[in-house]
């Protein structure tokens, strides 16, 4: 009979103990970037259209866009998007993008598309940052 309430109150330990660990890891889960920054394009021949939609609760750092041809830089125009400053603890004051951001850039002139990347990082405004982020347009 003691065995038995052993038993019993050992699997009931466990359960309890296993459903607390499953609770408060669909808590903690940190989504991946791609579905916190949402990234999509548009290129219309000569020019390219980048944007993002980004999840509340994210934003990502304005100084980290950047568009690339074999490591070169690509100058890019930004429209339709609300740039607000941010004091952060490693970068100090800073600018940040919060909702969507919209970029714009010619293209015309490059030859191979499949060399141009995009470059960006962002973080939740509850501490943490996600590492800059490498995506190939084409």
């Amino acid at each position: 009979m003691a065995n038995r309430f052993f038993i019993i109150l050992l699997s009931h330990l466990v359960s309890v103990e296993l459903y607390s660990t499953n609770l408060f890891d669909d808590q903690n889960t940190i989504p991946v970037a791609g579905e916190v920054f949402v990234l999509s394009s548009t290129y219309d021949g000569e020019n390219i259209y980048l944007s993002w939609e980004i999840k509340d609760g994210y934003y990502m750092y304005l100084k980290s866009i950047e568009l690339k041809n074999n490591n070169e830089l690509i100058s890019y125009n930004i429209f339709d998007s609300k740039i607000e400053l941010h004091e952060d603890e490693f970068f100090g004051e800073t600018q940040i993008l919060k909702k969507k951001f919209n970029i714009k850039a010619d293209l015309n002139y490059i030859l191979n598309l499949s060399d141009v990347f995009i470059y960006y990082q962002g973080c939740s405004e509850s501490g943490f940052c996600y590492p800059l982020q490498k995506n190939k347009l084409f």
